[in-house]
């Protein structure tokens, strides 16, 4: 009887280590080897039976990074000898801390790694930590990001480095992350909201796509201009809001007021629109950042009724999307179970 052939992803993943610190200017054999065990731990992490999607942040001095954030908080939890073993004891103790947009660090020194969670800002409005250290990062900050952003697909981000993505699924090569697809649907929601909020309401629906992503649930949505105060009618099948919901509203009350009650009213509605986006069917945006519909099913033309796609229904649906675009419909957005996401818009 022949012995089975071994086929281990493991090499390949440390000859892309090697090289990303190397670009990073973070050399260092312990941390490469930490990143490989990292990786592997991170794909569909849980605990307790419960999945977590915790941010992993290897940095060179945690001072520093904390000083480049706007109202940072940081609790140290451990240290231990400069092994792969610490920086994986450091993700299992702190990983259970990443609820409310706290984030892991390992700070590496002389001879130990030091751990523990850190955050900044804690309004739906806040600009991300990884937008702050690693798309508009600094090389003298010295950060490197590690993250699940959807099922079985881990990135790998550093301010010198393009992304790495490590697919441990069936899932098609592509140098794009779903993040990235994300964004440019929502540059489509945000299109017409006034300049003075158009940050905030982007970053607003970032941390709500960001959810749908983690939680794994297909998806599909359209933006539909905002001047127009009727639904296309081919999108009238479904539930059509009788008062839209206008985020970039709730956004100026909150900005103008910095109260309880428009802090309390953005995060009642960041609750409502996942809900929506989770259930059956598409949901409608306006390009003015508003929720104009959920629930809404299209009918599908012969020829792509007919069509025999991979994704089933939901992509018979997102192909019909696209043939309205131009016809009522300004983009449209699709995201597998598996958090494979396309987008469609006008330009």
């Amino acid at each position: 009887m022949k012995n089975g052939k071994p086929i281990s992803l493991r090499p390949v993943i440390l000859g892309e280590a090697v090289s990303f610190l190397e670009n990073e200017g973070m050399e260092c054999l312990i941390t490469q080897n930490g990143i490989v065990s990292l990786v592997n731990q991170l794909v569909n992490y849980r605990e307790e039976g419960k999945d977590l999607f915790p941010k992993v942040y290897i940095v060179d001095d945690i001072d520093l990074v904390l000083q480049s954030l706007p109202m940072s908080q940081h609790c140290f939890i451990g240290q231990g000898e400069k092994t792969k073993e610490t920086m994986l004891r450091a993700l299992k103790k702190c990983a259970p801390l990443t609820e409310a947009d706290w984030s892991i660090y390992i700070q590496r020194n002389g001879d130990n790694f030091s751990y523990g969670v850190f955050r900044a800002g804690t309004s739906l409005l806040s600009v991300s930590i990884e937008d702050f250290l690693i798309i508009n990062g600094t090389e003298e900050l010295k950060v490197i990001l590690l993250h699940q952003i959807s099922d079985k697909l881990i990135e790998i981000k550093g301010v010198q480095n393009e992304p790495l993505m490590i697919s441990f699924g069936g899932r098609e090569e592509t140098n794009k992350s779903p993040i990235e697809n994300q964004f440019e649907f929502i540059k489509t929601i945000v299109k017409n909201v006034d300049s003075s909020i158009k940050e905030q309401t982007s970053n607003f629906y970032k941390k709500v796509f960001n959810e749908i992503l983690k939680v794994g649930h297909g998806t599909l949505a359209c933006t539909i201009n905002g001047s127009k105060k009727t639904i296309p009618k081919r999108l009238e099948d479904g539930i059509i809001l009788k008062q839209r919901i206008n985020i970039p509203e709730i956004i100026k009350e909150l900005l103008e007021k910095d109260d309880l009650q428009a802090n309390s009213k953005l995060n009642g509605f960041f609750t409502i629109i996942i809900g929506m986006m989770e259930s059956d069917g598409i949901t409608v945006f306006t390009d003015k950042g508003e929720v104009a519909a959920y629930n809404v099913f299209v009918k599908h033309p012969d020829s792509i009724a007919k069509t025999n796609t991979s994704g089933g229904a939901r992509s018979r649906t997102f192909l019909t999307l696209c043939k309205l675009i131009g016809k009522g419909l300004e983009s449209a957005y699709i995201q597998s179970q598996d958090g494979k996401i396309e987008t469609k818009d006008n330009e």
